[in-house]
């Protein structure tokens, strides 16, 4: 196996950072389809500019199969400085140049999320990173993922929805059964609902556990917006199901002595575009994580 040390002289300079961001969507995503779709170029070009990086540097980064693509030890060693190399150039872009020209940071997540805990999440990233101006963009979980692969955001919070994923855990959502402190169960009639539309991972297992247990039910309210649920719910006139976190004052939870399934617990991820790496967005992840599990101190946001 060819060392990368022995054509160092060769390399210098010619590991722009198209190349270089090549490398790093095709490692971390697995295959040149997907990083083609990250980087928005065709997957011919992400495939040339991986044979250039490997020309440059003489030697073989990606074992590459009719099943399957993985890292050769190389390629495991390169992946760590070609990340680093992507983070001070964008480092070095922001160091100069009019001061006032911010970072962008394109944050997607569900909105019943943002209306919780990510006011304290801003104002504490914006203590430290005043440079940066996050973008927030609300949608439901499967919205974020499509809008993440066609580049329009960076990072997004979603709700786990198959159990493969290239998604990173953060977090767990114990999922209740709610509605609101006025309503009454009638056990004899079929459950009245308030949900999110089809492609909603919540309104899937609501389904599925009142299904099981044989318990008749009906839709009588659906919104994309969890604003539109909230005025269906406030009638009390209807159930849900909701994250414990986001759980309204008004409301109350139907546990199982109402004749309701238990349900399991949901899983939080954050997905990140490979192309895009800078420090200031690992610690708005960072951030978001801590907020999810811990929440951010008053101190921190003050």
């Amino acid at each position: 196996m060819e060392s990368i040390g022995k054509t160092h002289g060769s390399a210098t300079g010619g590991l722009d950072g198209d190349l270089l961001a090549a490398f790093v969507a095709v490692a971390e995503t697995g295959g040149f389809t997907a990083a083609a779709q990250y980087l928005h170029k065709t997957q011919s070009t992400v495939s040339l500019r991986i044979r250039s990086l490997e020309d440059r540097l003489g030697t073989r980064l990606l074992h590459r199969t009719s099943r399957q693509l993985a890292l050769t030890a190389d390629g495991q060693t390169f992946l760590v400085y070609a990340r680093r190399l992507l983070q001070l150039q964008r480092e070095a872009m922001s160091a100069v140049g009019p001061s006032a020209r911010p970072t962008i940071l394109r944050f997607g997540l569900p909105e019943d999320y943002a209306e919780t805990w990510l006011p304290a999440v801003l104002q504490a990233f914006a203590a430290t990173h005043p440079q940066v101006r996050p973008h927030i963009h609300c949608r439901m979980s499967t919205e974020l993922l499509e809008q993440l692969e066609a580049g329009a955001l960076d990072l997004v919070l979603t709700v786990r929805h198959s159990a493969t994923t290239s998604g990173r855990r953060v977090a767990h959502e114990p999922l209740v059964w709610a509605a609101h402190r006025d309503f009454q169960l009638d056990s004899g009639q079929p459950l009245p609902l308030a949900l999110f539309p089809e492609q909603c991972v919540y309104r899937h297992r609501a389904l599925e556990a009142l299904t099981r247990i044989g318990r008749s039910w009906q839709i009588d309210y659906t919104s994309q917006s969890p604003t539109g649920l909230r005025v269906a719910i406030d009638q009390a006139r209807a159930v849900t199901i909701t994250g414990q976190r986001t759980l309204p004052a008004s409301w109350r939870v139907l546990g199982e002595d109402s004749g309701l399934p238990s349900l399991s617990e949901a899983v939080l991820e954050i997905h990140r575009s490979p192309s895009i790496q800078h420090p200031a967005f690992d610690a708005f992840t960072a951030l978001v994580e801590q907020a999810l599990n811990d929440g951010i101190p008053d101190t921190a946001a003050g």
